[in-house]
């Protein structure tokens, strides 16, 4: 508890180096904690118990499964076309998915100032989002951003959430909820990019249901997933 207090977040792997015990000892442990309801198991380790308001920063998301979240921008990346207009919107996954990007004559609009700079970088066609800037997510959201996106038609959107669960697409940020939805709403395809800590939690703004878009993810509980791929398409990594 004292490893987890630190980022949020602490792996497997580091636990068994600094216990200096088993990986099963260490698993046995993290499930009894979790069922003491003082911490969330994800895939490789474990993560403190967010409140449905509470969000982490870009920098604190940035450490989290980077090898996971590189295998689902992989996979996202495989659905885009030459050609095609995509939205990429804010976010760490989202992030992975711009060094993924070889195809020809794509456009690709971003709320992400961070994203938009990259992809200048690689003289990749870019469209910026304006509008008022959240500092935790570098995201544009506001009237402005809204008004604009909905002014664009996408051929397929790749989206990060919060929190995904067999019914809703969720996020702790109302305004970040409104723009995610909106582009959703103007893309004729939509995919939601998310590891296995986001199956499964609940944040706090309803973006939309989870019919809306079809999931990428790592996630393995098989009884969620069955009732998630009885709503949507599931592509696990």
């Amino acid at each position: 508890m004292e490893e987890i207090s630190k980022d949020s977040f602490v792996t497997l792997e580091n636990l068994v180096t600094i216990l200096k015990t088993s990986e099963s000892t260490v698993r046995r442990d993290l499930d009894e904690l979790e069922n003491e309801h003082k911490l969330h198991r994800v895939h490789g380790g474990a993560e403190l118990l967010h409140s449905l308001q509470e969000e982490l920063t870009n920098q604190q998301k940035s450490i989290k499964n980077v090898q996971l979240k590189t295998d689902i921008a992989k996979k996202a990346a495989s659905f885009i076309a030459d050609g095609e207009v995509i939205f990429i919107d804010a976010g760490t996954t989202t992030e992975l998915l711009l060094e993924e990007l070889f195809q020809n004559d794509i456009k690709v609009v971003t709320n992400s100032i961070h994203h938009a700079s990259k992809l200048v970088e690689r003289g990749i066609d870019t469209l910026i989002i304006g509008g008022v800037v959240k500092t935790t997510t570098d995201a544009s959201i506001g009237n402005v951003a809204v008004e604009q996106i909905r002014q664009l038609n996408f051929d397929k959107a790749f989206l990060g959430m919060n929190g995904v669960d067999d019914i809703f697409l969720t996020t702790p940020d109302l305004e970040e909820a409104v723009i995610k939805k909106t582009i959703i709403e103007n893309a004729q395809k939509s995919y939601i990019l998310a590891d296995s800590s986001k199956i499964g939690h609940v944040s706090f703004a309803k973006v939309a249901r989870i019919e809306a878009a079809e999931i990428i993810t790592n996630h393995s509980d098989l009884t969620l997933m069955k009732k998630i791929k009885e709503k949507t398409r599931v592509f696990e990594v």
